[in-house]
């Protein structure tokens, strides 16, 4: 786009005029851009519906006669459906750690940030999800937005999933953030009146356009087949298409365009000289320094701004199924498993229709029998009256092939195989294995899952990562965090991030906290118990402490991590834990941690006390004994 400058506009033009030429020629550009990203993406994207209803158990490409059996042993939604909670049993590990070794107490307060925010959200179901679309379609994407009206306006980031079919990369992009992705597209079918409530200006202008409208997602959710085969000639009839959604009428294609955009500006300087006069010059610089945003619809420019996030990247991010090399899309689950699910599907009904031959053969009825076929009903005990001589007959029914049962445990075999899902996955014992064998095939059979996971822990690591930008930049009103790690000890801090200037001029950013610790409720005295009267636990209340100031001199790294949930990877680490800890290397909340025990903050607490009424006896012993180190106690804390 050419440099901005102050020139007067010409005779004839306005101002008015010359601002709707430029808003033209941006929807122009944006409309361009979209065309470009569409086209190079149907390189991928012709299969996705059908995908999806493979998914779904609509996996026959037309329908049979009624006499045909049609049967969907659907082994794709049950692999899916044992990888995705492999994945997700665990919650992942998020770690903050700083690029500035001084940064090293704050990294710890952003991962109890981060930790909190994942736990009260729930976001397990969106990596779930993730996952799913990931399995799908190959690829997945998620959002990380700054949600202005969470928490009552004060905001607050967000975690979703975008469908995938709405969804335009740059075709020169690897990844949504990379280096040659210069802009992405989410093109999404919107309610018109939700359009005009959030651009009221434009709102007359707006009108639903069906043509413009992605019918992929209406394609997606109608899972009835309109093709019917037929029986004899093997042709393909086509019926009428879908009707119209009585809801379509009301939506319009909403295009939203993250760009990097290169324009230059002229800006007018001051510099003082030494001889204190003003020197008035220009400097050139990017008028959109971290990007631009631009929202079209129906033709029309509804906004165009600033990206505001300070980080510069697109609030967006993407996993992989099976990675592509060099290519921003992946490879699914189910574009792998079709060809085995098929002939599976094929094998079982060709073998159903053979065991309904073999229980109904065929009637053979001489014209001159006088019996009418509809009489031939099959029913036990018919009487059929015919004329002497032309007596209706019933062919042999043709046996089942014992080698097509051979052949479906064969199919069986390689759809596992290509799926990774096989029995020690889903937690039986293989079939004729010892023990040795059990314990490598164990390991084995992680290969395809580890490869997943090591694909998620890089998703969500980007995912993690702009979670942070966005509370380094938002975070600027003090806000109460809870740390929901330990369910029976509850712990608060506030935190803010503010901007401040030096002494220099050097702008840099300091964290605010203020922690809350529990503390006993001071009370009256009161007469000592009696013995063997149980004592009552003193009353609790949070009390703020000091704020602490926290300059923030570098930026932090993310790190997400899963593990494998599968039954013998969390045996082995258990066993290891226990080792460890008979060793002495581990101590009693090392062996809790690794073990992920659901009450550990509340074990602990009792070990210790445990320990320390062991340690106090063991004192009052000595003392009454005489022995020296009868003093070696004071007063109890348990939670040491």
């Amino acid at each position: 786009m050419p440099i901005e400058s102050n020139t007067a506009p010409k005779e004839g033009s306005s101002s008015s005029d010359e601002q709707s030429q430029k808003k033209r020629k941006t929807v122009k550009m944006v409309e361009k851009l979209f065309q470009r990203a569409k086209r190079e993406r149907s390189k991928y994207d012709q299969n996705w519906v059908e995908n999806y209803k493979f998914f779904r158990g609509n996996q026959w490409t037309e329908k049979r006669p009624s006499y045909r059996h049609s049967e969907v042993l659907n082994f794709v939604h049950a692999a899916i459906q044992t990888i995705v909670p492999i994945l997700t049993d665990r919650r992942p590990n998020i770690e903050a750690l700083p690029e500035n070794p001084s940064d090293f107490e704050f990294a710890e307060i952003m991962t109890q940030v981060l930790r909190g925010k994942w736990d009260r959200e729930s976001w397990g179901q969106i990596v779930a999800e993730g996952i799913v679309d990931a399995c799908i379609y190959g690829t997945a994407i998620s959002e990380q937005p700054w949600n202005p009206d969470l928490l009552d306006g004060l905001g607050d980031y967000e975690f979703n999933t975008v469908d995938p079919m709405y969804f335009y990369p740059s075709p020169d992009s690897h990844d949504i953030n990379s280096v040659n992705n210069d802009y992405c597209i989410i093109a999404k079918p919107t309610d018109l009146n939700e359009v005009k409530r959030k651009y009221p200006k434009s709102a007359h202008k707006l009108k639903s356009d069906i043509s413009d409208v992605d019918m992929a997602k209406t394609a997606k959710q109608d899972m009835d087949d309109y093709r019917i085969r037929s029986s004899t000639d093997n042709m393909s009839l086509v019926q009428g298409e879908r009707p119209q959604d009585a809801d379509q009428p009301d939506k319009i294609l909403l295009i939203t365009a993250w760009l990097k955009d290169e324009t230059l500006i002229e800006e007018e300087i001051s510099e003082k000289t030494e001889d204190g006069s003003i020197k008035k010059g220009f400097r050139t610089k990017k008028k959109y320094p971290n990007g631009r945003k631009i929202v079209i619809s129906g033709g029309q420019l509804l906004e165009d701004d600033h990206n505001e996030y300070l980080d510069g990247k697109f609030p967006y991010a993407k996993l992989v199924d099976y990675i592509m090399p060099r290519e921003f899309w992946g490879q699914g689950e189910v574009e792998q498993l079709k060809g085995p699910q098929q002939l599976i599907n094929k094998l079982m009904s060709y073998t159903m229709d053979v065991i309904s031959l073999m229980g109904n053969p065929v009637w053979l009825n001489p014209t001159g029998g006088g019996v009418f076929a509809d009489s031939l009903t099959n029913q036990p005990g018919l009487v059929i009256d015919h004329i002497d001589g032309f007596a209706p007959t019933r062919m042999q029914g043709e046996n089942v092939q014992p080698s097509i049962f051979q052949a479906f445990d064969r199919l069986r075999d390689v759809f596992d195989t290509i799926s990774g899902v096989n029995e020690v996955t889903q937690g039986a014992q293989p079939r004729n294995a010892s023990g040795v064998a059990i314990d490598s095939l164990m390991e084995a059979a992680q290969t395809k899952i580890r490869l997943k996971g090591r694909n998620v822990e890089a998703w969500l690591t980007a995912v993690g990562q702009q979670h942070a930008s966005r509370i380094l930049q938002f975070y600027s009103i003090p806000r109460i965090v809870r740390i929901t790690e330990n369910e029976n000890a509850a712990k608060y801090f506030k935190i803010a991030i503010d901007t401040v200037t030096d002494e220099s001029g050097e702008a840099h950013q300091v964290a605010t906290v203020q922690k809350f610790e529990n503390q006993p409720v001071e009370q009256e005295q009161a007469a000592p118990p009696l013995v063997g009267e149980p004592v009552e636990a003193a009353e609790q209340q949070l009390v703020p402490q000091a704020p602490v100031q926290y300059e923030i001199k570098g930026n932090l790294d993310i790190r997400i991590t899963i593990g494998t949930s599968l039954p013998h990877a969390k045996a082995k680490k258990e066993e290891r834990a226990n080792q460890l800890y008979q060793l002495g290397i581990y101590d009693v909340e090392d062996l809790l941690t690794d073990l992920e025990h659901p009450r550990q903050a509340k074990i602990l607490e009792k070990f210790n006390q445990r320990q320390f009424e062991a340690a106090q006896a063991e004192a009052q012993a000595a003392a009454l004994q005489g022995q020296p180190g009868a003093t070696a106690l004071q007063t109890p804390n348990p939670g040491a």
